[in-house]
Formats: structure tokens, sequence, C-alpha cells
């Protein structure tokens, strides 16, 4: 076990066993940085819900894009950045030993093109209005969502069809204006339900049919405001409420919140089918701590928006999963990747590779962006295998001996995510800001 003072808050935090167990088994360094501190830092990497207009700087299309007009990267749109006609190598960089690796990789950074948005591109069919957004069909406004079709407005999704305004919604279809649903159908206006058909303004029910304004309850059929019912007098019932007429639904859902708040409220954390587990809207895990919206996660730690199976031996990990397995300190890494470390925004089938961005396809790869199908490759130039992994080793030791420091005296060594200077976003725009919002210093 190990006590440190982390390098950004100064607060301490504990490295336990099982921490330094799994450090020691992809080889490299214990962190620097407190958990909550290496959670902002990736996400300040990223801005899923933040978008723009602008203008490809390959085809001039007007393009929905993560980057404001005035953000002098290069952004090319989805079509153009997917295309084969170049591949990254064109903005290749021979590695300088007397200078600190994270100033290489910062102007390589601001060399290459980046993709208007964060989409596995080839996946989206008449999805272009979308973000953070995988296999997309017919998909409108959707936001950190996987295998979706025909949804409209909605963030954080897996599984979902035929729905619109909803959040934190997993293998259901035909719901309206409801958070953290699971497995459900024909579900509205509702939160935190599981297993639920015909449910309306409903609250933590399980497993329920036919019900309105319910709460906590499980496994019941033909309820309103947790009164039973019979099948006939429901449906008369069911009438008298005028779900059918906005006044109706208004007149409901003033009530329903109301009579929400007369029930003892049992501390919902989301979590089902797990094992040995610990964090927050935790689905089907095993052996995992820390995790915070996670669906089929093992032997991981401080994991969050993992909504897609299946996700194995990963720490300091955001989004998304898909079969991947031995990552450290990345974001938005999946569709079968493995042995990433340090990188953002890698996949499908990405392997060994390090302190890379945007290398889609990379195989033994070291500090690439905007990188496609290629292997043993170091600032996008490419090497034999003997050289690239002789070169690669000679690198970690320069990280280690002449680190990045910055302006607040924070060392960027061998082991560290990015440094936020690489960030291409502003605080106010990256998706740390949604869960760690800052205010403006005043003058």
């Amino acid at each position: 076990m190990e006590t440190k003072n982390c390098q950004n808050c100064k607060k301490e935090f504990i490295i336990d066993s099982n921490d330094l167990g799994f450090y020691e088994k992809i080889k490299v360094p214990s962190p620097t940085w407190c958990p909550e501190c290496r959670i902002i830092r990736r996400n300040a990497s990223k801005s899923v819900w933040t978008v723009y207009w602008r203008n490809c700087n390959k085809c001039d299309k007007k393009t929905l894009s993560m980057y404001h007009k005035d953000n002098p990267v290069s952004v090319y749109c989805t079509d153009c950045w997917w295309a084969d006609d170049w591949d990254g190598t064109e903005y290749a960089m021979d590695y300088d030993s007397k200078r600190p690796f994270f100033e290489q990789l910062y102007e390589l950074s601001r060399k290459v093109p980046w993709v208007a948005k964060e989409t596995l591109g080839p996946s989206m069919i008449n999805s272009e209005y979308c973000n953070g957004a995988t296999w997309l069909r017919n998909c409108y406004l959707t936001f950190w969502a996987d295998y979706c079709e025909n949804v409209t407005p909605s963030s954080i999704l897996f599984k979902f069809k035929d729905s619109s305004d909803c959040m934190r919604a997993r293998e259901s279809e035909l719901c309206y204006e409801s958070i953290g649903i699971n497995k459900c159908y024909n579900t509205y206006f509702s939160e935190e339900c599981e297993g639920c058909n015909n449910v309306w303004f409903s609250r933590n029910c399980y497993n329920c049919n036919d019900c309105v304004g319910c709460v906590n309850l499980r496994g019941v059929t033909n309820y309103i405001f947790n009164v039973k019912y019979g099948k006939e007098e429901y449906a008369e019932k069911l009438k008298e409420l005028q779900l059918e007429s906005w006044y109706g639904i208004q007149i409901l859902k003033e009530k329903a919140k109301s009579f929400w708040l007369t029930k003892p409220y049992r501390e919902y954390t989301g979590n089902s089918l797990n094992l040995n587990v610990t964090g927050e809207y935790v689905f089907e895990s095993k052996n995992s701590k820390d995790l915070y919206l996670c669906t089929n996660v093992e032997n991981s730690r401080y994991c969050q928006f993992i909504t897609v199976p299946t996700t194995k031996d990963c720490y300091d990990y955001s989004g998304w999963g898909a079969n991947v397995e031995l990552i450290y300190e990345a974001h938005s890494t999946g569709e079968k990747a493995s042995n990433v470390k340090f990188s953002f925004s890698g996949y499908p089938d990405t392997y060994d590779t390090e302190y890379s961005i945007w290398s889609t396809s990379a195989k033994n790869c070291f500090g690439c962006v905007s990188l496609k199908r290629k292997k043993y490759c170091i600032l996008n130039k490419e090497y034999g295998k003997e050289e690239y992994e002789k070169l690669r080793v000679q690198i970690i030791e320069d990280m280690k001996n002449n680190p990045y420091i910055d302006k607040e005296g924070r060392v960027w060594s061998y082991g560290e995510f990015f440094p936020l200077r690489i960030s291409m976003f502003g605080y106010n725009e990256t998706d740390s800001m949604k869960f760690f919002p800052k205010k403006k210093k005043k003058p």
C-alpha cells in the first residue's frame, strides 16, 4: 500500500495492494494524481455534448463539429476523415531526444486534421446530428449512444429503439421522457425503473406492468398510485386520467411528483446483478470498485460511462467498452481494444498503443495523432519492429529523465495522461464541466 499527495489538488490518496498489482501487470508507474483529478483530467480532453457548425477544412462542407469555427485546429467532416486517401503518416515527425516528448506530441496534434465528431463513421446511418456514438440508425441529436434506432434527443444509451427525450436508457423500446430505465417497454415520464411495461409516472419500480404514478413497487400489475385495481377497473381508471391529452398529462405529472414525496425514498444506486462491486448505476459486473454508469465490467476500478459489454481488467477508463481489456488512463477507446494506455479515441481493433489520439485500428503505436490502420509508428512515422521497440524504450526513459513541466509546476513524466495543454477545448466545453463544474475566476 502507498499513500501519496496528489500533484494537482495536493490531497492525500491511497493506492492499495490490488492497484499496485495492476500497475505492475501492465508495467506502468503508480499515479501521482488522485482518482478524482484523474477523472477530470481525462474528461477535459472530450466534448461529447457541446457541438457547433463549422466548415470542413478539406471539402468545405458545412458540418456539425465538436470544435467551434474559431478553433484553429484543422477539422475534417466525417466522410473526409474516414476516407482512404490519407492515413496520417503525411504528418510524420522525427523524435528529438533533446526536447520533452509532450512538446513534440503537442506540435503534432496541431498539424494533423481532427475528425469533426466522435463517431465510428462507417457505422452511422442517417444519423448525422449525433456525437459520441456508434452503430446508430435514424437517430437525431443523440449523444453517447450505441446500437440505437429511431431515437430523438436522448443521451447515454445502449440498444435503445423508437424513443425520445430519455437519459440513461438500456435495452428499452417505445419510451418517452424517462431517466434510468433498463429493459423497459412503453415507459413514460418515469425514473429508475427496470423490466417494466406500460408504466407511467413511476419511480423505482421493478418488473411492473400497467402502472401509473407508482413508487417502490416490485412485480405488480394494475396499480395506480400504489393502489391495486382489477383489470377492468384499472382500464376504466386509466380513461379517467386522460393520458391521451396534454392537459391530463400535465395534471398527472404534478400529482405524481407530489405522491413520490409522500413515500419513503429508497436510496437508489442503480446497481443490478452485481458481485463484489462498488459504485453507482452499475449493472451485471463483478470484482470491481469505484464504478459509475458501467455495464458488464470485471476486475476493474475507477471506470465511468462503460455502456457496451464487455470490459475486463481496466483502470481509469472512461467510455465505452465493447470487448476491451487492459485499458489504463484512456477515454473513448473501445471496439476490441486491448493494452491501450494514456490515449483517447482509439477504435476499432486498437492494440498495444500508448499516448495516442484518434489512432484507429492502430497496433504498436506510441505518440500518434489521427493515424489510421498503421503499426509500429511513433509521432506518425513508421518504423520496422526492432527499430520501433528500441526507440519506444528510449522515449520512455527520456520522459522520466526529461519530463514536461507545466506552468503550475506539475511534472508530466511517463505514466501520466496528456497534459491539459493538449486538449482542443476550453474547460467549459468539455465533459468534465458537466460533472465537475467550475465557475469563472474573478479578476
